[in-house]
């Protein structure tokens, strides 16, 4: 099935220009079913666009002229692919009223049967004679009723909004890689958003990935680099009974890394059962910075023990 373009719902200034450093990708095991997932409306849930472009409309529900139209859709038949192939016929199966007498002409035992067996049909006229495009009539040849959806409104939200191989997206090294300059949507979250939506509703396992885009190649020939991983460095805390002790460790550990601008030193007041305490919070350093810190802070543990155990034991407290 030949399916349309998506719009982009806002237009963005300089969008279309600017090359995103890395595109999406969808990583899984069964690429074809993934390109068959996104073929199907169905699986859009709420992200199914809207109509706009009268070429669309055209490829979806075929020319206006009924002279036009068997030659549109036989052109479009021996360019398509099998995937599309099979895809087409699904859906006009839905259409077809006469289906059930089809099939039983088809000799087969199930609609998937049927679609494998007429998708593989080469010959558009001897496809065309299976009647699956058009009830049988006396006299009547090359009828292709239901080869095209009715142009009705109801149909034009249900075909409206698919993502389409070549044009939205191309495959390669066992990815589905979106181009950002090719993506109906405004923006990179959006668009993993609606992928997660139609890879999820059809249950196929999957994840996103970032793919490098290099521009001096094309788009054939585009090398695929996954983007390196984010390193994810968890906070590091440091707890005193007083707020001077905190600042000092924030001292302590400023001096032990240096300056790091993406460093931050936070100071939380805390209530716990044994009174008011001081937490030193940081964030935005490396791995390599953290373990450094850590270290620090077990010598200033360390010290702030042993000057308790002094305090405790002029007290009296302890022995």
């Amino acid at each position: 099935m030949k399916f349309i373009d998506i719009l982009r719902e806002e237009e963005e200034e300089g969008v279309g220009s600017a090359r995103a450093k890395y595109d999406v990708a969808i990583q899984s095991d069964d690429v074809d079913n993934v390109i068959k997932a996104l073929s199907n409306i169905k699986n859009y849930g709420v992200y199914a666009q809207s109509l706009r472009d009268p070429k669309a409309i055209e490829r979806v529900f075929g020319p206006r002229n009924p002279n036009q139209r068997y030659g549109a859709a036989e052109k479009e038949w021996n360019t398509i692919s099998p995937i599309r192939k099979q895809a087409k016929i699904e859906d006009v199966i839905d259409r077809n009223p006469e289906w059930e007498n089809i099939k039983k002409e088809l000799e087969v035992d199930s609609n998937k049967e049927a679609v494998d067996k007429l998708s593989s049909i080469k010959d558009f006229q001897e496809l065309v004679a299976t009647g699956i495009f058009s009830i049988k009539k006396k006299g009547k040849m090359n009828q292709i009723d239901y080869y095209y959806p009715l142009k009705t409104p109801d149909n034009i939200k249900k075909y409206g909004g698919v993502l389409e191989k070549d044009v939205h997206f191309y495959v390669k090294d066992n990815k589905v890689i979106f181009p950002f300059d090719k993506s109906p949507y405004t923006s990179k979250p959006y668009l993993q958003k609606v992928l997660n939506t139609i890879m999820d509703t059809a249950g196929i396992e999957h994840k996103l990935v970032d793919v490098e885009r290099i521009d001096d190649t094309s788009d054939e020939e585009a090398k695929v680099v996954e983007k390196p991983k984010k390193e994810v460095v968890p906070p590091l805390s440091y707890t005193a009974d007083t707020r001077d002790k905190a600042e000092k460790a924030r001292t302590a550990f400023q001096k032990e890394i240096g300056e790091v601008p993406t460093a931050k030193y936070e100071i939380e007041t805390i209530e716990t059962p044994n009174g008011r305490k001081y937490k030193l919070v940081v964030t935005g350093i490396s791995a390599d910075q953290r373990a450094k810190l850590f270290t620090r802070k077990t010598s200033l543990k360390e010290n702030f023990d042993f000057e308790r155990y002094q305090m405790l034991r002029r007290a009296g407290i302890i022995k």
